[in-house]
């Protein structure tokens, strides 16, 4: 096997080796769904999980997927959510807490912080898997929604280096059919700030002259 082919083969998913393939993250191939759901049970119950980089890089796929799944609301995503998980409070928390959470958030509900350290045992790199937009969160990740075009306003009125980084997303805020959720000031001060770059042609790079 060539060394290109290898690298594909070690760069697959847990579930896509099937039974004929070793993956060292999560043991051989009858125990790596095992080890997936149980860890994955653990994340939903605690929202956070300290484990081996390697583990959580390959556990957030499933981290994303479960919410994705859920969030589908029918019958056979449904059932693909109850084989996924072993508990019932961990059901319990994905339908009641974290879809009412992700509602406006289409992906990147999970984040792994590599914490740069190193289990005494055997060396292996630590890391945390956790969900973003909750209390004690490693730092507050990207607004979504309502509070993204707030949060845009917000920089957009502090500095020109921010006019000049989200003067197109403000321009699409103002010109479309639903009104943001701001205050008729603000909204009048962003129109006032937007009338000083209307008459600026996009720049583009010069050739040089021969």
């Amino acid at each position: 096997m060539g060394w290109i082919a290898e690298t594909n083969r070690i760069a697959k998913g847990a579930r896509s080796k099937g039974k004929r393939i070793y993956h060292k993250v999560f043991g051989p191939s009858h125990q790596q769904w095992k080890w997936v759901k149980d860890m994955l049970n653990l994340l939903i119950l605690n929202q956070r999980l300290e484990t081996s980089l390697p583990r959580a890089k390959e556990l957030q796929q499933y981290a994303e997927e479960i919410v994705f799944l859920a969030k589908k609301n029918s019958p056979y995503h449904d059932g693909l959510v109850e084989s996924m998980l072993t508990s019932p409070e961990a059901r319990r928390i994905l339908y009641e807490r974290m879809l009412p959470r992700y509602k406006d958030r289409h992906f990147h509900v999970s984040r792994v912080v590599n914490l740069f350290t190193y289990r005494q045992r055997d060396t292996t790199p630590m890391a945390i898997l956790e969900y973003v937009d909750r209390p004690g969160e490693v730092r507050p990740a990207n607004p979504v929604g309502a509070a993204r075009k707030q949060h845009v306003a917000m920089e957009f009125l502090e500095t020109r280096r921010s006019r000049r980084k989200h003067l197109a997303e403000v321009q699409r805020m103002l010109e479309s059919k639903r009104s943001p959720p701001l205050d008729a000031a603000v909204l009048e001060r962003l129109r006032f700030e937007c009338t000083k770059y209307e008459d600026l042609e996009p720049w583009t790079p010069k050739r040089l002259e021969e």
